[in-house]
Parts: structure tokens; sequence; C-alpha cells
């Protein structure tokens, strides 16, 4: 068990000592217990090193797991006690009765538990493990300190490739259904390629749609592969788990038609990754005929088989030793200025490593996410070496990195990497539920030294971005602040995770209604549970293998129909901390949820709840509680209950009372919540809060004077939403009084507008701006070109007047990223002499299709731009085209129907790939300088 697991532990037992009155004489063995615990922590880095090579320490540490595990249990069984006991002495008195026959029991089990950890002590001391956990958890967080986010864009080796594809699938005008295989080996790159065609295939505007579907190993039938795609067609308004409910009551042939009926007469663009039965490709192909003129379909196997049918197969090549080494060198020298050079007394040695890793660019990645270093050792390029040659004669190469990267993880990472096992296969996944994951379940460690205090969710933060920069998770996309918004892991990796977790933390997969087998021997304590096939899922004990007590942690994916056809069988997971019912059509959730009172995380995301229970309010230990994308949510007045509390997701969170806030002093993202339900003298009360969104109703008779200098007396806030019904019309006097919020930097208005505030009325530090349909009659750049400090600036829907935005010279000094969206009248965007000198990104989107030439020949002002994107219809009469001084865009990214009508093509000193970019999309040129 990882030492951040044990030390999780150690502080609940330390938290149960506060109450030692309330223990009724079971405090002296959770003291006794504790103690020994903490010992023992010290020990388990030196036997995570040796566990390879001696079989024994391995059994040595699974032992400490689950004694870990067992006084898990029984801590959080006493915190159960505790609470009915203070439950009795708020409803009784001070007087009131409290047996001893249940701590006692419990003071028992806690004796016999020390019993075990006193044989677990000898075989430490027989084994020879030493305590090496100072200078682990230092030199942990000293690399953590250096941890550089990758940006996993640049591509190598697969440029020709590229190429290629481009003019086979693409660009190539053919009068039939054009269908191409990608193969090759697992890991040599056929999902990197096949997703960069995908998005050329977007920006071609050939296709009328573009759809990707990751077809998730055997497991996915034909009937899955279809219904995935009907998911695509879907308008984003439409209920997707309704209509998938629908598509299941029909039989395959049936869906077919469905596809085919929606596909027919329109160019598509279809991509099936990594399909691995042949019945899951004949399931799409036989929809299509070649009369289906225009469309493409692309898939990507390592079964030659399986793509043998296709008009085209591209079978890849491993990488050369000059592609391998640039590579590596890109992976392992990552945080390095100089690039990336091999060291002269590594060359040889590095040499040597990647003619072990055969040309596969998985392997190489890994490997050199293993070695980043920032002063990279010999001693450790050797041991490495060393190492694969010990592994390699009964493992494959790709599977001895994999193990070896994990062995080299620190334990509080490999905890961490374990519980990735538990999210959705081949989903991207959120940066934020993961980290709060990790913190629910006691895997993120607060050093009590650091110097500047961190919340959890950045130690966190910087979790994911070292297992990122080995190269063991993926940045699937970013926040606007530069964050990881998402990621993703290759399917080994995740192969491993599970694996890992099976082995220490007692992690199974429950698939259709049928029983889990735990393959280690180990109680079931963490659970994913797949949906699937024509049957709905029932939530009872015929679901669980063993006693269902030990059960930590329920995560459901895909139940297309969800029941419980008990609620009170809730109580059989009392010790329950994490449960996650995103996605599912749960329509309300039972009464006995307050049972659950160790439940540290409530996910009801995308569900069809429409309330919450007041026995929510029990869930003293919840910390968060995400109800986003539900239309609408109504609460009791129990929020103030819950003082563990950290995170409130949510869109639309409104009650029949005032809500009591001011107990929440760990809550730090509150909303979207109606105003009118705070009570304002409790905001100041919540010292914590960092981000703080609010729905404003017609009715309310709302005074930002009066409001905003409480939120100001909020050290921590930074982020601040506003939204206003639909039908209402934002109020002066609702804006007035921001310009008092300081620590502010993220601001987001939504709502129509008659006029909008000067710059000196809004937030004075302002860094994130969103204006969102706020309608506003008079061009906002004047104004919004004076926040000096802006540097990101998001306008959707916000402007509806007929003239030019105009942005003065030297406006927006340090702007870097601009999104233009959905403002139909939009006729021009005039820059003036070195306006928006620091611009990086660019946007448009659904804007006026007669948008003029002003904005696109300023874009030569732009040295710092990296990134172009023009939506669909943008820029339809432009017919010249000038792009200077941008050495750092390599290519621009066109909607369909964007830029048509352009004739001359001016591309100087621009990125080395730029000119060939456009003449691939701009199919008009005529000229070109």
């Amino acid at each position: 068990m990882a030492e951040a697991k044990i030390l999780s532990v150690v502080r609940k037992m330390a938290d149960l000592l506060i109450d030692v009155n309330l223990l009724q004489g079971a405090e002296e063995q959770v003291k006794l217990l504790k103690d020994e615990l903490q010992c023992m922590q010290r020990f388990v880095r030196d036997a995570s090193e040796k566990q390879d090579r001696e079989e024994k320490i391995g059994e040595w540490l699974s032992d400490v797991a689950d004694v870990t595990d067992d006084a898990d249990g029984i801590i959080d069984a006493l915190f159960l006690k505790v609470e009915a006991t203070k439950r009795s002495i708020e409803s009784r008195g001070e007087l009131a009765y409290i047996p001893k026959h249940p701590y006692t029991l419990i003071a028992k089990q806690i004796e016999l538990l020390r019993s075990k950890l006193r044989d677990v002590e000898i075989a430490r001391e027989r084994y020879g493990i030493q305590d090496l956990v100072h200078e682990e958890t230092e030199q942990f967080w000293r690399e953590l300190q250096f941890s550089v986010r990758q940006n996993n864009k640049h591509l190598v080796g697969v440029e020709e490739d590229v190429e290629l594809l481009l003019r086979k699938v693409i660009l190539e005008k053919t009068e039939t259904l054009s269908t191409t295989g990608i193969v090759g080996a697992v890991g040599i790159g056929k999902s990197t390629l096949a997703r960069r065609i995908y998005e050329l295939a977007v920006a071609s505007k050939r296709y009328v749609k573009c759809v990707w579907v990751a077809v998730s190993g055997e497991s996915m039938t034909p009937k899955d592969v279809i219904k995935e795609v009907i998911m695509n067609f879907l308008n984003p308004l439409q209920d997707k788990t309704e209509e998938a409910e629908k598509l299941e009551e029909l039989p395959l042939s049936r869906i077919q038609q469905e596809l085919q009926d929606s596909v027919e007469g329109a160019q598509l663009f279809l991509v099936l990754d990594d399909v691995r039965q042949e019945a899951q490709w004949e399931s799409i192909a036989t929809v299509f005929t070649c009369e289906d003129k225009g469309s493409a379909l692309l898939l990507t196997s390592h079964n030659k088989d399986i793509v043998k049918h296709a008009g085209y197969v591209h079978e890849m090549k491993t990488l050369d030793p000059n592609k391998s080494s640039e590579l590596f060198t890109n992976k392992a020298f990552i945080d390095r200025v100089d690039g990336g050079k091999l060291l002269e007394d590594l060359e040889i040695i590095g040499r040597e490593i990647l003619k072990k890793c055969d040309g596969l660019p998985l392997t190489i990645a890994l490997v050199g996410g293993l070695l980043r270093d920032k002063n990279p050792s010999k001693r450790k390029w050797d041991n490495v070496l060393k190492d694969m040659n010990t592994h390699l004669g009964s493992n494959s190469i790709l599977s001895t990195i994999l193990e070896l990267s994990y062995r080299d993880l620190p334990t509080q990472l490999k905890s961490c990497f374990q519980y990735l096992g538990l999210f959705k296969e081949r989903v991207p996944i959120r940066a934020e539920k993961l980290v709060q994951v990790w913190i629910a379940q006691g895997l993120v460690v607060e050093l009590e030294e650091e110097e500047e205090e961190e919340t959890k969710e950045e130690i966190g933060r910087r979790y994911l971005d070292e297992l990122i920069n080995r190269n063991m998770v993926q940045v699937h996309d970013f926040n606007t602040d530069g964050r990881v918004k998402s990621c993703c892991i290759h399917d080994l990796v995740r192969e491993l995770s599970i694996a890992k977790a099976k082995k220490e933390i007692g992690l199974d997969i429950l698939k259709e209604d049928a029983k889990t087998q735990s393959l280690s021997g180990k109680p079931q304590r963490h659970l994913a549970i797949y949906g699937g096939g024509d049957q709905r899922f029932v939530f009872n004990s015929k679901n669980i293998n063993q006693n269902e007590t030990h059960v930590r942690s329920l995560f459901f994916h895909g139940v297309s129909s969800f029941l419980i056809d008990n609620p009170s069988y809730l109580k059989s997971f009392e010790l329950l901390t994490l449960l996650d019912f995103e996605d599912l059509r749960l329509k309300s959730v039972p009464d006995t949820i307050g049972l659950l009172i160790s439940l540290r995380y409530l996910g009801l995301r995308n569900t069809k709840i429409k309330s919450l229970p007041e026995s929510l309010g029990r869930l003293k230990n919840l910390e968060v509680l995400d109800v986003t994308k539900v239309h609408q949510v109504e609460v009791d007045d129990v929020l103030w209950e819950m003082e563990s509390l950290r995170h409130v997701h949510g869109e639309n969170i409104y009650s029949e009372y005032l809500l009591k806030t001011h107990t929440l002093k760990n809550l730090q993202t509150l909303g979207y919540i109606y105003v009118e339900n705070l009570i304002p003298a409790h905001l100041i009360k919540m010292n914590s809060l960092r981000k703080l969104s609010l729905w404003i109703v017609v009715s309310l008779n709302f005074d930002g004077i009066r409001f905003y200098p409480l939120l100001d007396m909020l050290e921590n806030l930074v982020c601040l939403e506003i939204k206003w019904g639909p039908s209402s019309t934002v109020k002066s006097l609702e804006l007035n009084g921001l310009d008092i919020l300081r620590r502010v930097t993220k601001l987001k208005l939504s709502g129509v507008m008659k006029k909008l505030p000067r710059a000196d009325e809004l937030p004075p530090n302002l860094s994130y701006l969103t204006l969102s349909r706020t309608c506003l009659y008079e061009d906002p750049m004047p104004e919004l070109e004076k926040l000096s400090k802006l540097v990101h600036l998001k306008l959707d829907c916000a402007y509806i007047g007929r003239g030019d935005m105009v942005i003065s010279e030297n406006g927006f000094p340090k702007l870097q990223t601009l999104l233009l969206y959905r403002m139909w009248d939009l006729k021009n965007v005039q820059v003036g002499k070195g306006g928006i000198p620091e611009l990086k990104k660019l946007k448009i989107r659904e804007c006026n299709k007669k948008l003029g030439t002003g904005f696109s020949e300023e874009l030569r002002s732009y040295p710092g731009l990296t990134y172009m994107r023009i939506s669909e219809n943008g820029f339809p009469a432009l017919e010249v085209l000038v792009l200077r001084k941008m050495s750092k865009v390599g290519s621009v990214r066109l909607g369909k129907g964007a830029m048509l009508m352009i004739e001359q093509l001016y591309v100087y000193r621009c990125g080395k790939h730029l000119l060939t970019n456009l003449l691939e999309k701009l199919r008009s040129v005529t000229t070109v300088l």
C-alpha cells in the first residue's frame, strides 16, 4: 500500500482522537495502531524498490496493504459509531446512555490488527527493509517543483505518412466510397496518425460530418459501434441518454437502417479507431455503399486480416534511428533549455537503449519519460539499460518499459496511477475530476513543512503534471489558463493500471449484470460497473461477489437503465467514500443516500434528477457534490451541515429557502446558485472560496454596491461568474461595485446588457474575461482594450451592432487569446498599428459571412501567433490573404466554406509548413508570393 494511503489512515485516526471522550475506552488502541502504522509507513519505499528482486518482499508489501485497508475499515466503522453517539447526545442531551459494547468489539479488532502488524514488522527485519521515506519524499517534491507540462503536439516520424494519407484520403477526388485502413504494431502510432488525418478532414471543409469512434476493444459489439456513430449525429440539444435507450431496444439491422437513413446523400468522414474484430468493421461497412460518393471510412487495427478489404491499406513502419533519437531527446530532455541534446557520456548508453525500443514511438516516449531529469545521471541510465536486458527475455519491449516506468514512480504517484483504471476506456478524463477523486481517496499528501501553503487540488495537479511528463498520461486538451483540462491514457497503460489496481487496492470491473471475480483474492474495494447489452442494471447484493461493506468506490459507466431495487440496500455500503452516477438516467436520489456518512465524492453529473433529498445533510465528510449538466436541481437548507464540502459544481441550483453557508470554511467552488438563496453575511465566512458562480433572476432587487464589497472580503476569490435569466436585461445597479474586486482575475458575465460597464468599473486586475449573450449595440472594444492586464478575451454573441469593431493603436497590450463567436452582423474588425502585439491564438466562429479583410490583413503584425482557426463560412468574400512574420504558425484550421474566394496568397517568414498547409486547403489560389 502506498505511503499516501497509510498517511491518510493515520490522519483519520488523529482526527478521531480529538473526540477522545466519545471513544468509550477504544482510544488507547487507536493511538497505538496510529503510532505503529506511522512507523511502518517509513519502510514502504525501500520495499517498493526491492520487490522485483525478491518475491517475498512483494508479499510483505501486500501484507502491509491488507493491514492498512483493514485499519481503514475499522476506523471508518469507529467514525460511524462516534457520529451516532454525537447525534444521540444532540437529540437526548449529555446524560444520554452510550452503550460501550460496540466500542469494546472495535477495540478487540484493533488489538488483533496490531498483532498482524507485529508479524509484518518481524518480516521486515528479516528481509532487511530500510527507512528511506524522508529521502524519497524530499526528492519527489523537489522533482515536482521543476515539473514542466508537455504539449504532445510535436509529431515525429509520421510527416510522410500524413502527407501520403492526406492525398489519398482527402484531396483525391473519387466517384465512389473511399475506404482506408491503417495497420501496424501496438504502440507504433496508428491512432496518432489517424487523429491527424481526422483533424485535416475537419479542416478541409469537404465533409458534412466528421465522426471519430474509439472502438473500446473486443467488448464493443457491432451494435455498440453503430449506436456510437448515430449518437454523434444527434443535435447537441437532443437527449443522448434517452436516444441511446431507444436504440438499445432495436435489433442490429434496424439501427443499421437508422444510420443509413441519417447519412443518405451526405458526405461523411468516419474513423473507427482500434478495430479488433471483423464484425465491428463489417457492421459499418455494410451500411455504406459505392453510391455514397465523397464519403470516406478510415479504420485502424493491428490485425491485417481486418483491414485487408479496405480500398487502400497503409502499413506503418517503425522509426529509423535518426527519428528515434529525435523523439527520445524530445521526451527525455523536456526540461532542458538546450532543447534536448544528448550529453556525450550518455550517448552510447542512449543508443543501446534505443536499439532495444525497436523504433516503437510509444516505447521511446515511455523510456524518455522514465529518464527525464534536469540533471541526467549515468548511473540511472545504466540501471535502466540493465533492467531492460534482465526483463526482455520473458516480456515484450513495450511491457518491459511499462513495468519499469511504473516501478520508477514515487509511491504517491503509484497509488494515483492505479485509480486511472476506474475511468471509462478510451474516453477523455476530466483533470478536475481525476484530482478530486485522488483527494477523496486520501492519495494527495500535504506537507506541513512547505513554505508556501498549497491546496490539495494544487498538489494533485502537480501529481498529474508529473504523470504527463513521464508519458504515462497524455494531454487531451488545455484550459484557457494553460492548465490541463482533460487527459487520456493508452490502452496498454490502462491495462497496466488495472492489473496493478487489482493486485494492490482490490479493483474489480463488473460488466452486464454479472458477478465480478477478484483475481487477487482481495476483498472488492473499488468497482467500475459497465452496462450494455439489452438488460437494465439492477443495483443489489447479487451484483457483488463478496461482502459489500468492503466497497469504497463505485463508478457506473454506460448503464443505459439503472434501478435500485431496494433503496435501503445502500446502507450495506456504509463505508463507501466515492459514488459516481455520471451520465446515468438516474431520476431521483433516494433518501437512504444519507446513510453513506463516509462518502466524500458524489457524482450526479448529467443525470435526470430534479432535487436532492434532505438526508444529504448527514454526509458530514462529503467533499465534492457534482450536479453539473443537470437542468435544474432543488436543494434543501442542508449545505451548511456538510462542513467538509470543498466543491459544489452545478449549473442551476436553487431552493425554496435561504441557504445557510457560514459553516463551509473549506468550500472552494460554489455554483451556479441563485443569489436570492444566499445569505450575504454568510458569504464572508467562506474563507476558502475561489470560484463563485451566481444566477440573478428578474424578480430579485439585486444591489451590487452592497453585495460586491462582501465578496472582496474573501481573500481567495479569483473567479466570479454571473448569469442572468434568458428573459432578463442586466440592470446597471447589478453591475455597480465590480471594480472593488481587486483579487478577481477571471470574470464571466452572461446576460443582455444595454451598455457595457466602463473599464474602470470592472475588476482592475482582470486577466480572463468572457462576455456571453450580452447583445451589445455599441462596439465593446474601446472599453475592453483599456484592460491592460487582459490576456484572454472571449466574446460570444456579445455584439449585435452592424458596425465594425475597432481596436486602436497599441490596444490590448497583453492579450494572447481572442475568441469571437456568434456575432452574425459584425462586418469588420479594424486593428490599429501596434494593436494586440502579443496575440497567440485567434478563433472566429459563426460570425458574419461578409466579415471584411481588415482583421485578416492585420494578422501580419502578430509575430507571437501560434494558432489560427477560421470557422465555417468564415471570410467567404476575402480575395487576398497576407501572412507575415508569424514564424510559430505552422497551420491554419479552416471550417467548411471558409475563405472560398482567396486568389492571392502572400506568406512571408512564417512557420515551416504553413504555405503547404494553406495550399492544400485553399483550392482557389492562383497567385502565391
